[in-house]
């Protein structure tokens, strides 16, 4: 091989190189901004998810209240069911 062919492969080696380089690097790049929106999401869910657990708890008393006969007869005067006389 003559230093001009030499030359020539050794330089298009590099650019090969070099686009291979920048190609991976982008690419990492794109990972870990997909990356960073998915934490953020599981964070966002996970706040959400304690959010909904906080207002079920405060439920489940309602729920418990409803069940009895108070809350049921107190429920149902609020529907507009009368209590009978008697007749």
């Amino acid at each position: 091989m003559t230093r001009e062919k030499m030359r020539r492969t050794i330089t298009a080696c590099v650019c090969a190189a070099t686009v291979l380089f920048i190609f991976l690097l982008c690419y990492l790049i794109y990972q870990w901004i997909t990356l960073s929106n998915q934490n953020k999401k599981i964070k966002d869910l996970k706040s959400d998810i304690k959010y909904y657990e906080q207002l079920n708890n405060g439920d489940e008393a309602s729920l418990e209240y409803y069940l009895s006969d108070f809350g049921m007869y107190e429920a149902a005067l609020k529907l507009g069911f009368r209590e009978s006389q008697g007749d």
